[in-house]
């Protein structure tokens, strides 16, 4: 019995110190789970930003072949970036550039058969509010005459061609898309 004694308090303590470390490594565990779940979170609402600024790129007002990479149309146009609306905190920048233009590829039976389809590149920046950011490029192209160099994305005719006929000319057309640095 003498040899006993102590025999219970070290075996006391023992399991104390493995039950805290256990408590510890769980709550760290949970805490690292739920910062995995804060940055999903914010890496969502800056890839949401960007696929708004996607979507507005679409819609800009005016397209023109002499963009390019090194001169693209940039939204902002002084820098910075756009506020998302309905008072969201997080934001966005794009970039418009002409990547080059193919025959329509319509059956030569559709009206707009004989259109040219130009190719444009959107890269599109999305920011959340806790530092998230998300980039997507998107291709699209519209179709136009072979000669048209510049105009509304969204519409047949240049507004300042007054002889211009509009043809069943349909808006911006989505192509490809990727994430930049997904995996």
């Amino acid at each position: 019995m003498r040899h006993a004694r102590g025999f219970a308090l070290a075996t006391c303590l023992l399991l104390l110190v493995v039950f805290a470390i256990l408590a510890g490594a769980g709550f760290t565990a949970s805490l690292v789970q739920l910062r995995i779940a804060a940055n999903v979170v914010e890496r969502e609402r800056a890839f949401q930003a960007a696929e708004y600024g996607i979507e507005q790129a679409l819609q800009a007002p005016v397209l023109s072949t002499s963009l390019t990479t090194a001169a693209p149309l940039i939204e902002p146009s002084g820098g910075g970036t756009v506020s998302l609306p309905a008072a969201s905190p997080d934001s966005y920048t794009y970039r418009v550039y002409f990547a080059g233009s193919t025959p329509s590829g319509l059956p030569p039976s559709h009206p707009a058969a004989a259109l040219t389809a130009f190719h444009f590149i959107v890269e599109a920046t999305g920011f959340s509010t806790r530092r998230g950011t998300s980039t997507q490029l998107q291709s699209f192209k519209v179709l136009r005459p072979a000669g048209w160099t510049a105009g509304p994305a969204n519409a047949g005719c240049d507004p300042v061609d007054t002889g211009c006929v509009a043809l069943p000319v349909p808006g911006p057309v989505r192509t490809s898309w990727v994430e930049a640095g997904a995996e």
